[in-house]
């Protein structure tokens, strides 16, 4: 018998989508009636489809999980199954199920379902939202055209996008989406989101009660470490007081955390509410307390140690009988909650002598009035071993420079520091972008053994060299390639070349400076790993650098040339631990000079020749990482010393009878110099640089002393240290290059350089970001130094000083760019004025 369309279950799309509801089909002329007289059950004989077209109802049969011949249910729960499987799909915008006929125990069902409709145009409004902004947004939520508009595609971005403006304090941020019809495609619609960010709110006040030992001020400051009031000053620029519930909760556990540092080990929050106030509508925190009574140590006592003695334990340990009862301390020199950073712990040093599956726990054994006894349980267990050791990502990186590198190497034991100093080494050869090296560590307690796999992502190694900065009034400018994952031994297979034989780790580098007056040429090659066993480094350089100009008066030319070549070799130490290096090197050079003035100790000579062959010697502590370029922890102290023979001490010659030249033929004399840098975290994601450095040089004969060369010059960027006459440019921003000199006099003999020379740097530096595209930070600092010509007007707090802002932008192909503002509160050289503003352009420079 044949039926009107009878609707069994209508499961119709109703739900708003963007603020109104998806319209119904207005040709269906089905008249809804109840399928009592229907009710029973059925076999399947076949379904047909209405409204959608890139179906088939075979498809569709499918998608129901339905099968023609079975038994169903009208009404039952395999035909809410399948119209639920249909909605699962997230195809559709409307699901209804009729039966289209019963024959006898036969039925045929019709679906009518419209398909969802797709993305066509999305554009973002709002206050700040730009090109740029539009675009990161419609990224981030991968808001593509033709991307199917769903429920959940709706929910999600009302979440979402909010959410990121929520982290920023906007707590009342909300969007709304208007749709219409695209123009060009009546299937498509477009959206226009905008973006209600609302104002900022802020934390008013956080308030604590109950807490009668510990101030309010210094809870705030020292539990609430996220979660802050407002502030004025420098504080408030640092952490703003914004509210994340996220946080908050986390500083409540600090709050407790805190608490038990101080030997509080019952302290515990009553109640804590926040709301929002009717004056400005920003939030009020409050939070009641139970502070308990102070607890102290009484006796402590360690089981089940073999492989160390109580005795040393208890040292390590730091804590003893009638101290403070510091629980959160006292944990984490016990192993518990991470351990100590540098690894100082107990559980650490069982762990980094192969002890990997050791136990330390800390137990409270009795308590006995206000003194808490304590327990140190030890289940040392066997020694572990690296198993199987691999890794992976690298695509140029040849295997065996990875393997070199390796501290997890199988069939040594186990060490956790092994772990991190690999990490570090990794990270130091920039190949590799820091940020995304991981392990992935399989321990394997049935046999004592660990496996772990090193995950690698190549960045760019190679880099076009451009080198610039500008002071003096004059542009100096370098165009170079470095190679730094270089491969000599298969420079002649041209096969390898990508665009140049790469993966073997070693430094090519060519590179041509040049200046309004002055020119360099260079070539240096690095070799990181010569002799096998241990890094050590072979570095080789030749470097010609020549400056010409005319005489301001005669018009004569005038002419420099310097001609200089290296060896050297740099050694990773074992002693005192294994972040020191030695270097030790081998250098030559040749001043050739016509027509050029230079002060010999007060005579002026124009032409002639000098030679320097010297010894140079360097011991450095480099553990500041993790990123080479943005380092986070750790610090980086050099001292170095460089010494040509003492010909005066064995060839006769009466030095006070002999020209200027003749007595500096070959030169003679020492120059020793320290550069230590630090770096802190400070509050998040802030970092402190702390530098400072000094230097000296003299000669070993007092009828000599210091030659006119290898001086050191104070001022602006250092970008033509070391080359231009053989001066050594030590960098001051806020002042031009070579443009402060100290001392009690600034007199002509002055303007040769200096031998003595300090300066000092603060510098704040923040990432913007640090992806393997673009490493960029900006920075804040404050700075001084000086050079003086002798020890007897040395004067440390002499210092020509400067404060100032910058950004530095990291790019694989070009290396290190940076832009500074300084300002110089100081006069220079011949100056009655302070320095003021000066602009510094850099680019591959360290300052």
């Amino acid at each position: 018998m044949k039926l009107r369309l009878l609707p069994i279950i209508m499961f119709a799309a109703s739900a708003h989508f963007y603020g109104q509801a998806i319209p119904q089909d207005s040709t269906k002329t089905n008249t809804p009636v109840h399928t009592e007289n229907q009710a029973g059950t059925y076999t399947l004989k076949d379904i047909v489809v209405d409204g959608v077209k890139k179906y088939t109802p075979a498809q569709i049969l499918r998608f129901t999980g339905l099968t023609k011949g079975e038994t169903v249910d009208i009404p039952g729960q395999k035909i809410s199954n399948a119209i639920k499987k249909l909605w699962d799909t997230q195809s559709f915008s409307e699901v209804e199920v009729y039966i289209q006929s019963i024959e006898g125990e036969t039925v045929v069902l019709k679906f009518y379902l419209q398909d969802l409709k797709e993305l066509g145009e999305v554009k973002f409004t709002g206050k700040g939202i730009g090109k740029s902004k539009n675009e990161k947004l419609a990224k981030d939520n991968n808001l593509k055209p033709g991307t199917k508009i769903t429920q959940n595609l709706v929910s999600s971005l009302k979440t979402n996008i909010p959410k990121d403006y929520i982290k920023k304090g906007f707590a009342d941020a909300r969007i709304s989406i208007q749709d219409k019809v695209n123009a060009n495609d009546p299937a498509l619609v477009d959206w226009t989101i905008n973006v209600e960010k609302g104002k900022k709110v802020k934390i008013n006040h956080i308030e604590f009660e109950g807490n009668e030992n510990v101030s309010d001020a210094k809870l705030r400051k020292k539990a609430f470490k996220e979660t802050k009031q407002k502030r004025f000053g420098i504080g408030g620029i640092l952490k703003s007081s914004k509210y994340i519930e996220e946080k908050y909760q986390e500083d409540k556990q600090s709050l407790i955390n805190y608490y038990n540092s101080l030997g509080y080990r019952d302290a515990a929050i009553i109640s804590d509410s926040v709301w929002r106030n009717d004056k400005n509508r920003n939030y009020e925190i409050n939070v009641k307390l139970k502070e308990g009574k102070q607890y102290y140590i009484g006796d402590i006592t360690f089981t089940g140690n073999t492989v160390y003695a109580t005795e040393y334990l208890q040292r390590l340990l730091g804590y003893k009988k009638g101290d403070i009862y510091d629980a959160v301390g006292f944990n984490k020199k016990v192993g518990e909650d991470g351990g100590k950073e540098d690894d100082s712990d107990i559980k650490s040093v069982y762990m980094n002598n192969g002890y990997l599956f050791s136990n330390v726990t800390p137990v409270e054994k009795s308590v006995d009035g206000d003194k808490i006894n304590l327990e140190v349980r030890i289940n040392e267990g066997e020694k572990a071993t690296w198993n199987k050791v691999a890794w992976q990502g690298n695509v140029t990186t040849h295997d065996h420079v990875i393997l070199r590198s390796l501290r997890t190497k199988p069939g040594n034991l186990f060490a956790k520091s092994d772990i991190k100093r690999t990490y570090f080494d990794l990270a130091g050869m920039s190949f590799f972008d820091p940020q995304q090296i991981g392990q992935d560590i399989q321990p394997n307690q049935q046999d004592n053994t660990v496996d772990i796999t090193w995950k690698l992502v190549e960045k760019g190694s190679s880099q076009v060299q451009l080198q610039a900065g500008y002071g003096g009034n004059s542009f100096i400018g370098t165009l170079g390639l470095t190679f730094n994952n270089f491969s000599l031994r298969n420079f002649l297979k041209f096969k390898d070349f990508r665009p140049v034989p790469q993966g073997d780790g070693q430094t090519l580098s060519i590179q041509a400076q040049a200046g309004q007056y002055f020119q360099n040429y260079g070539v240096s090659f690095t070799e990181p790993w010569v002799f096998g066993t241990r890094p050590t480094a072979l570095s080789v350089s030749l470097n010609n650098s020549r400056v010409k100009y005319s005489d301001a008066l005669s018009g004569e030319p005038q002419k420099l040339n310097i001609f200089s070549a290296s060896v050297g070799l740099n050694r990773l130490l074992k002693w005192p631990d294994d972040y020191f290096s030695l270097y030790t090197g081998i250098q030559y050079q040749n001043y050739n000079f016509k027509n050029y003035p230079f002060d010999f100790g007060g005579t002026t000579e124009y032409y002639g020749s000098a030679n320097n062959l010297s010894l140079n010697i360097g011991l450095s502590r480099n553990s500041a990482g993790i990123d080479p370029i943005f380092p986070t922890m750790g610090s980086n102290i050099e001292l170095s010393g460089k010494f040509t023979p003492p010909y005066s001490l064995f060839n006769n010659k009466d030095y006070s009878k002999l020209s200027p030249t003749e007595k500096y033929k070959w030169m003679e004399f020492y120059k020793i110099k320290f550069k230590a840098d630090i770096y802190n975290e400070v509050v998040g994601k802030l970092v402190l640089r702390s530098s400072a450095e000094m230097g000296f040089m003299d000669g070993y004969n007092k009828e000599l002393g210091p030659p006119p060369f290898e001086r050191f010059y104070v001022g602006g960027t250092g970008l033509f240290g070391g080359r231009f006459d053989g001066r050594e440019l030590i960098p001051l921003r806020g002042y031009e290059n070579a443009s402060t000199f100290g001392g009690e006099s600034d007199d002509i003999t002055q303007r040769g350089g200096g031998t003595i020379y300090n300066r000092f740097t603060l510098e704040l530096r923040y990432p913007i970001s640090l992806s393997q595209t673009a490493k960029i930070y900006a920075l804040t600092f404050a700075e001084g130094g000086n050079v003086w010509n002798s020890w007897s007007n040395y004067n440390p707090f002499q210092l020509k000083r400067s404060v100032g802002f910058g950004v530095r932008v990291y790019m694989g192909a070009f290396g290190l760019i940076g832009f500074d503002f300084a300002y110089g509160f100081d006069k220079t050289i011949g100056g009655t004025d302070p320095s003021g503003w000066k602009t510094h352009f850099l680019m591959n420079q360290s300052l």
